[in-house]
């Protein structure tokens, strides 16, 4: 079966995924790449949350680097260096089984521990191409049925 689908009410929808990036250009570009998949755009973090709370997502997809929400000290968060850091260890708490994918041109190892340590499923480094994103999309999902 594949994994971009599954029934609801009797019907085969797509799988959704919540993708929380402040680089608009980014985030569409990879939404029309991503047609297998019901992509719901989140252009900040504040934004991304209040949408997890009120959506049933499937993934999330996760910029690391994002302006801080304002209930976030930004010194904390390197002045929005590893935001996505936060942001991932809220949406573990409250949706544990909930996979979360980061996309990340961050390379510096004590972001990227902090970036396990919360619980994210995958990391992907940028540049990344829409098929890796799929793929990795793919497996993930298929790791959850």
């Amino acid at each position: 079966m594949c994994s971009h689908y599954f029934c609801r009410g009797g019907e085969l929808v797509k799988k959704r995924i919540l993708f929380i990036e402040d680089e608009k250009f980014f985030l569409e570009e990879l939404q029309l790449a991503l047609t297998e998949y019901d992509i719901t755009p989140a252009y900040s973090a504040p934004g991304g949350m209040e949408l997890i709370q009120n959506g049933d997502f499937d993934a999330v997809l996760l910029d690391i680097m994002m302006p801080p929400p304002e209930d976030i000290d930004p010194e904390r968060v390197g002045y929005g260096r590893s935001t996505g850091v936060e942001i991932c260890r809220r949406i573990k708490e409250l949706y544990p089984q909930l996979p979360v994918i980061i996309l990340s041109v961050v390379r510096d190892p004590g972001i990227l521990e902090q970036i396990k340590a919360v619980g994210a499923d995958r990391i992907i480094n940028k540049p990344v191409s829409s098929s890796e994103v799929s793929a990795i999309l793919d497996e993930v999902l298929s790791a959850e049925t």
